[in-house]
């Protein structure tokens, strides 16, 4: 019993005090089909890659100020491997000092790193996966800096309903995380008493017995509604869709309106200081995954600096307490909610290249902190 008590105390003296070096690692995924356009319109233009350890790189640069003021020097250990690689390159990151791993990773492989971590004195930042199974499955030593799929659902959410677009059409395709994100659409909307009129496959295969799957007046046809809800994650089908349904009708989700915790267009609380730095440093326009990466290395530097030790189990406390106070250039002091590691955050409705509304919407309220309407709240929240 007395070597139980004092195992805890012997990690934390094992760690470097202030002064050292600060090894963060950065894990993302060789070929990430998350950001792969490969339909590209017919491969005549194709977007600049999503490389987010740029954005893991200006965090280090805008805080290296303060680090220089403490004495603390952060060294950038990024990485990119195949998803067969993704388990054993993340220990071998840990066994080479990296206390704190920032995971930009599909959740399969956020959650093979995180089993295989969850008893070591490692930090990890869920950066780009939205999941919510990853935060009810509760690892001790993870915290998630990207929006959960329930807090980019409830954003739309929040807006129909102060717009009175109470009636809704979901259009959804074959690939398997389309139908999670149908789901996640249709528990936000029965939270806040919309009306899913139907929910409707759409197929891009060609042959006639598929012509209501694929013909898009006849899909959204038949049937009145406010809105079109499209869950397309792979960018198969969606773009076809504004402009083409038989009602002329607004249309969000995978196209059209989005959620994202970022967009370069957003012009408020410093919003363009951030983008323009991003620009400068990468020659791109800043995209979500960017932000969310850049807003986790953030997240740690910070953290590590307020605790007496940069001891990870102690940096997760300090950043999932109130203490933490963290700027994200959105308006409102940042946070990690303690029930499910979840930072809390306004999230951004917008087009292409505008900015639209930002979540939480006026006239939502809650009993502590507005930021906690969007997501799932303490009081409903249970581990798997």
């Amino acid at each position: 019993m007395r070597l139980r008590h004092l195992l805890p105390v012997m990690a934390l003296l094992a760690f470097p005090a202030l002064g050292d070096v600060l090894k963060i690692g950065h894990l993302s995924l060789l070929k990430d089909p998350r950001y792969g356009q490969d339909w590209g319109y017919a491969r005549l233009i194709t977007p600049p890659p999503v490389i987010t350890a740029d954005a893991a790189r200006m965090a280090v640069s805008d805080l290296q100020f303060t680090t220089d003021a403490v004495g603390v020097s952060v060294k950038l250990d990024t990485q990119a491997v195949t998803s067969a690689d993704v388990v054993a390159a993340a220990q071998k990151m840990v066994a080479a000092g990296d206390d704190y791993l920032v995971l930009d990773l599909p959740a399969d492989e956020v959650k093979a790193v995180a089993d295989a971590l969850k008893d070591q004195p490692v930090l990890l930042v869920n950066a780009t996966a939205p999941n919510d199974s990853l935060r009810t499955a509760c690892y001790p030593n993870m915290v998630h800096s990207g929006p959960s799929r329930r807090q980019e659902m409830d954003a739309f959410t929040q807006y129909l309903r102060s717009m009175n677009w109470t009636d809704v059409l979901i259009l959804e395709g074959e690939h398997p995380d389309d139908a999670g994100l149908s789901d996640a659409f249709a528990a936000s909307a029965e939270r806040l008493r919309l009306s899913i009129v139907d929910r409707r496959p759409f197929t891009l295969a060609n042959d006639p017995q598929n012509r209501e799957g694929n013909n898009i007046r006849l899909l959204t046809g038949d049937i009145d509604y406010d809105v079109i809800f499209v869950a397309d994650t792979r960018g198969e089908f969606g773009r076809f869709i504004p402009y083409a349904s038989l009602l002329p009708r607004p249309v969000i989700g995978s196209i059209g309106l989005l959620a994202a915790p970022w967009h370069w267009a957003y012009e408020r609380d410093g919003a363009t200081q951030v983008s323009s730095r991003f620009d400068k440093l990468t020659g791109r326009k800043i995209q979500p995954a960017d932000w969310d990466v850049w807003i986790a290395v953030k997240s740690i530097i910070t953290s590590v600096m307020k605790v007496p030790q940069p001891y990870p189990p102690l940096v997760r406390g300090f950043m999932t307490s109130n203490k933490l106070k963290l700027d994200g250039s959105k308006g409102v002091t940042l946070n990690y909610r303690a029930w499910d590691g979840q930072l809390r955050q306004p999230i951004l409705l917008g087009t292409s290249d505008a900015v639209i509304v930002v979540a939480p919407v006026q006239g939502f309220s809650h009993q502590t902190n507005t930021l906690d309407t969007l997501g799932t709240d303490e009081a409903e929240f249970a581990c798997d």
